[in-house]
């Protein structure tokens, strides 16, 4: 409503109708901020609930497509560190740059927004120099994305598949990623296999970071690493985006190397 007097005008906005007819209430009601609806979307779920068929309302999508965050992690970078693994001479060096380039792969997502989820059939592909990236949504009961690279200069080719299984636990989110990634150095005859770690979703204070044990092996050259990605306490205790871990050889358990940094720097 506007109103005028004294050459003066003003604005009155009326107090919006209550559903259940209490007008003190409709007086006091606030539009509810940011924390508040994100909170309220899992007010009826249960801890320990599956989340894989969970709908968030379109407010909390971000412009993309969950097959392009996959597939950035592959092409997007700013070192060619899948160059260096194929120029390293000895085994123990490739193994060293695998490691390397499998740290750079993880990718640090945002507080309180999402991709949105891609129908089954979807295609995501992209050329950068001699990398060629395709990826697809195989199945959508459960989601599972594909993803198949091939560097055709380096004679290099990887093969991903990840069916994330989200959880809600009360005060956080997990995210097991599930599915094994393959990264194949054809010059050298040499298979690398490695998982993922986890996502995890902190509410209070509200934080996201990658978290868990990722394994790395590569059978002709008999070596293996064992990282572990972790996240600061509710206290602030511990390393922020930290990542842990050893180089071994797996026939004599014999520490090569050890692993200590953040995977975010």
């Amino acid at each position: 409503m506007v109103s005028e007097g004294n050459g003066d005008m003003k604005v009155v906005l009326t107090k919006p109708l209550s559903l259940d007819g209490d007008a003190s209430a409709s007086a006091d009601y606030k539009a509810p901020n940011f924390a508040q609806r994100f909170l309220s979307l899992f007010r009826n779920v249960r801890p320990g609930s599956d989340l894989t068929n969970f709908q968030l309302t379109p407010q909390f999508n971000i412009p993309k497509s969950q097959l392009q965050c996959f597939g950035e992690s592959a092409y997007s970078f700013d070192k060619n560190l899948l160059q260096q693994c194929n120029n390293a001479e000895s085994s123990l060096e490739r193994f060293i740059s695998v490691v390397a380039w499998s740290i750079s792969t993880t990718r640090p997502p945002h507080f309180g927004v999402a991709p949105y989820n891609p129908i089954l059939g979807e295609t995501h592909h992209v050329s950068r120099g001699s990398l060629n990236v395709l990826l697809e949504q195989v199945s959508h009961h459960p989601p599972v994305s594909a993803l198949h690279a091939t560097d055709d200069k380096e004679n290099i080719e990887f093969i991903w598949c990840q069916h994330p299984v989200p959880k809600f636990y009360g005060t956080r989110v997990e995210a097991e990623v599930l599915g094994k990634r393959q990264l194949k150095l054809l010059n050298h005859g040499e298979t690398y296999m490695m998982n993922s770690p986890k996502l995890m979703v902190r509410f209070f204070p509200p934080r996201v970071d990658w978290i868990g044990d990722v394994n790395i092996c590569c059978q002709e050259s008999g070596l293996q690493a064992e990282l572990c990605y972790a996240t600061s306490s509710l206290f602030g205790r511990g390393g922020l985006h930290s990542v842990k871990g050893k180089i071994y050889q797996s026939s004599s358990m014999k520490t090569l190397y050890e692993v200590e940094g953040h995977w975010n720097r």
